[in-house]
């Protein structure tokens, strides 16, 4: 399976990742070639960067005009999403967000638990909110919204630890949590 083209002089190698491949130039020369991915790679676009596992895809979508979210999430139901906004300042969604994402679980008959929630980010700013913990039957889902606002613009950010089956989980989120950095616009 080819999932990559390298183009050298004009001259485009199709590649798979940790292949050698041997290539000869114009005048005869060869070289050996080889592209690897690192286990750890950034995302990063106008508003934030931070660093994930290379197993997970970042999905990016846009909500509506000036709202662009994107997300990380695994089938278990574990991750994370920032949401980014760049016409309000998002702070006062905190608790909307927490009671939206859930509801379905306290309906069902999960009891909420809720602690102050507090991170000063890798690029120095200092997201805030609120950490509910769900239980049913002995079972624990925890979900995090912390948000960062500034004039007209900011970001929500919600993890998600839907079950204690996966401890793993939440090596990711610590990855993203600890690497999370706004940038100055």
């Amino acid at each position: 399976m080819v999932n990559y083209i390298i183009i050298i002089n004009n001259d485009s190698i199709q590649v798979d990742l940790n292949t050698n491949i041997k290539y000869k130039n114009s005048s005869g020369e060869e070289s050996t070639i080889k592209i690897i991915q690192p286990e750890i790679l950034t995302y990063s676009d106008d508003m934030i960067s931070f660093k994930h596992d290379k197993s997970l895809s970042v999905s990016d979508s846009k909500i509506e005009a000036g709202i662009e979210q994107c997300m990380i999430m695994k089938s278990t139901g574990n991750g994370y999403m920032v949401q980014k906004y760049k016409t309000i300042d998002p702070s006062s969604l905190t608790q909307l967000m927490m009671n939206e994402i859930t509801k379905e679980s306290i309906s069902y008959g999960y009891t909420r638990t809720e602690k102050p929630f507090k991170k000063k980010l890798k690029s120095g700013q200092t997201i805030e909110g609120v950490q509910a913990t769900l239980t049913y039957k002995g079972e624990d889902e925890v979900y995090t919204v912390a948000t960062y606002g500034a004039k007209d613009e900011g970001i929500i950010v919600v993890t998600m630890l839907l079950s204690e089956d996966y401890k793993d989980d939440k090596k990711i989120i610590d990855l993203f949590l600890d690497t999370l950095e706004i940038k100055q616009r």
